[in-house]
């Protein structure tokens, strides 16, 4: 059984670096099977397809990015939720090869429903989490639902758009903390 779960680890590892470096149409089977030093009927042996082999990926993936975010601790004041909003956005800057993942699934889901599913269910996740995470200084329900979706929003489109934006990242860890608080504390 070990084995065979080295064997899974290889071909994700191998498939995460083609879709990081090179972009999903670079993923295709007999490339994967090529670095992964097997045969093409081996591979589909473990992943019958390209659809089975990107989903894996993202199983994978997916799971360690949420297992980050369970991993903070709840937000329980203003500085708290600072300190929270920063680490995000240093994510999305610092961790490159994050974002390249998520840029490539977001291109990928735009013409397959089944890895559009698998990133909505990521995001419903994200969304479980962040409710977790910023309840405690949430005014109600409806402050939350708002703070939430203006984070999601920004830290994710600050993935793509850091570079080009007209203020620097403390100005932008700044901005995004006083929006985000007004909108957990009042209506």
């Amino acid at each position: 059984m070990k084995k065979k779960s080295n064997k899974i680890e290889t071909i994700l590892n191998e498939a995460t670096r083609l879709l990081q470096n090179e972009g999903d149409f670079s993923v295709t089977m007999r490339k994967v099977a090529q670095l992964c030093e097997m045969s093409l009927s081996n591979l589909q042996y473990y992943f019958k397809n390209k659809d089975e082999l990107l989903k894996a990926v993202a199983d994978r993936y997916f799971k360690q990015c949420l297992q980050g975010l369970k991993e903070y601790p709840l937000v329980t004041s203003e500085d708290d939720l600072k300190s929270f909003i920063a680490e995000q956005f240093s994510l999305v800057i610092d961790v490159s090869d994050m974002c390249r993942i998520f840029r490539e699934y977001w291109a990928i889901s735009t013409r397959n429903a089944e890895i559009e599913s698998y990133l909505t269910d990521y995001y419903s996740k994200v969304v479980e989490e962040l409710a977790d995470k910023l309840k405690p200084i949430a005014k109600d329900e409806e402050c939350l639902a708002g703070a939430i979706t203006i984070l999601i929003s920004l830290v994710e489109g600050y993935s793509v758009t850091a570079q080009s934006m007209p203020i620097d990242h403390d100005s932008m860890v700044e901005l995004t903390h006083k929006t985000a608080l007004n909108i957990l504390q009042t209506t």
